[in-house]
C-alpha cells in the first residue's frame, strides 16, 4: 500500500495551499484546471488512455454508429466474430451508394463523435468494439483513476502549472514548468516497461 494515495479532493486542497489562494473565485477555477492537466497529461503518455471492450447493437437503415464516450482510437470492430474492416471515409460512402443495405464489412471515422457504416446495416446486428478512451476525468464523485495512481506528482504540478495563467503569477509559472516537466520526463522514462491495467466495460445496447 503506498504511503500517499492522491484523490480528487487531496488534489484540490494540495493545489489550495501550493498555491496560498482560497478565495471563491479560485476554488471555482480548480476543477478545469484539474481536467486541462489531465487532458495534457493523457496526450502526451498514450498508455495512460484505457483499453475498453463495447457491445452495442446497430440501428437499421442508419448508416452511423455513436462512439463511445471519452473514444480516442478504434482497435477493432467485430460482428458475429467477423472484422468489420476500417476503410476511408470516402470509400465507405461509396459502399453505402452502390450496395444494398446489410451486414456492414466496413468502418471509418465520420467524423470525431461517429463511425460510418457499409454496407448500410439492414438489421440490428450485435457489434463489439476494442478501443482507446481516456480515463474517467476526476471529480468529486470519482475521486482516483488511472492518473491520480501512475502520476501523481505529474497531475498536482501540472494542474499547478494551468493555475499560473489563472492566477497571472509569471514568477512561479517557471517553478511549477520546471516540476512539471521533470515528472514527465520521469514518467515517459518509465512508460514503456509500465504494466497498466485495462478495464473492460460493457455499453448496453
Amino acid at each position: 500500500m503506498p504511503a500517499y494515495v492522491m484523490t480528487y479532493d487531496s488534489l484540490v486542497e494540495d493545489v489550495i495551499r501550493y498555491s496560498e489562494r482560497d478565495d471563491t473565485s479560485f476554488v471555482q477555477q480548480i476543477p478545469r484546471l484539474i481536467a486541462m492537466a489531465e487532458q495534457e497529461i493523457a496526450a502526451q503518455i498514450k498508455t495512460l488512455w484505457e483499453l475498453n471492450v463495447v457491445t452495442t447493437t446497430l440501428v437499421p437503415a442508419t448508416g452511423t454508429l455513436l462512439k463511445p464516450t471519452r473514444w480516442r482510437k478504434t482497435v477493432s470492430m467485430k460482428i458475429n466474430g467477423e472484422p468489420v474492416l476500417h476503410r476511408s471515409q470516402d470509400y465507405v460512402a461509396q459502399v453505402q451508394v452502390e450496395f444494398s443495405q446489410g451486414e456492414p464489412k466496413y468502418y471509418a471515422d465520420y467524423d470525431y463523435n461517429n463511425w460510418a457504416l457499409g454496407p448500410i446495416p439492414d438489421s440490428g446486428y450485435t457489434v463489439e468494439i476494442i478501443y482507446y478512451s481516456l480515463v474517467q476525468p476526476l471529480d468529486s464523485t470519482n475521486q482516483q483513476n488511472l492518473i491520480t495512481q501512475v502520476a501523481p506528482q505529474a497531475l498536482l504540478f501540472g494542474t499547478l502549472l494551468q493555475a499560473q495563467g489563472y492566477l497571472k503569477s509569471p514568477d512561479k509559472l517557471q517553478l511549477w514548468k520546471g516540476m512539471y516537466d521533470n515528472a514527465m520526463q520521469a514518467l515517459k522514462a518509465e512508460n514503456a516497461s509500465r504494466n497498466i491495467d485495462r478495464n473492460t466495460n460493457v455499453m448496453e445496447p
